[in-house]
């Protein structure tokens, strides 16, 4: 099996949590947990997407290659996409593609001991040209507007134990994505073509995005061990 590159962005003017990247989470930089996984992971190699001297410092250091990002895709507005199809033309040369690449999102850094690797391996059993990362959602679900209204049967609201599969609601975590290179060249999209979900833990649902999440992984990485 060729080894599937694994795409980290990590981006250096983050604002929600200035410089969250490189912030300790557990006693090392959040970005390194990622990196981590992915080398303990056969059959993937991490690259990390940055612009950022200290970012790029770190993530050499624990063991990626890096990939340095030009400043037009390093904006607050600059979309993943764009980032994902640099670095596949960086990590080939420009000639040829790999047929897959790995989509990891450094604030998810709770992923299991094994998870990466089952992906890999339902990726391949099922045949799918994407697959994301998702965890069971609540269903229970209410809007306000234009007016009240219930998006599930509450006249008859179903026990969790008895739901059927076609009750079941889940919710993309943004921590994984796989695809087909191909879906990018053509779609410019992580997800086209016949799409897999990839039912993750629920611990692994995280995502830090504000100061509050950041606080709320310290406490998970201080009372537990989320990545084993």
């Amino acid at each position: 099996m060729s080894v599937i590159p694994a795409v980290i962005p990590a981006r250096g003017g983050s604002k929600g949590v200035p410089r969250k990247n490189l912030r300790p989470l557990g006693g090392k930089p959040l970005i390194a947990w990622t990196i981590e996984q992915v080398l303990a992971t056969d059959g993937l190699h991490p690259y990390v997407s940055t612009e950022d001297d200290e970012i790029a410092d770190v993530a050499t250091r624990f063991g990626a290659s890096v990939i340095r990002r030009p400043p037009d895709l390093a904006t607050d507005t600059s979309a993943s996409e764009p980032v994902i199809e640099h670095a596949i033309d960086v990590i080939t040369g420009g000639t040829g593609r790999p047929d897959n690449v790995m989509f990891l999102q450094a604030t998810s850094p709770v992923r299991l001991p094994g998870t990466l690797q089952r992906a890999v391996a339902e990726f391949t059993a099922t045949g799918v040209d994407s697959m994301v990362g998702v965890v069971p959602a609540e269903i229970f679900l209410w809007q306000r507007d234009p007016q009240v209204q219930a998006l599930y049967p509450f006249q008859a609201r179903p026990r969790r134990q008895d739901m059927t599969p076609e009750q079941l609601r889940y919710r993309e975590t943004g921590s994984l994505y796989l695809t087909r290179t191909e879906i990018y060249q053509h779609e410019h999209n992580r997800l086209g073509g016949r799409i897999g979900l990839f039912v993750m833990d629920t611990s692994e649902g995280m995502d830090i995005d504000t100061h509050d999440d950041f606080e709320r992984a310290e406490y998970l990485f201080r009372n537990s061990s989320p990545t084993g």
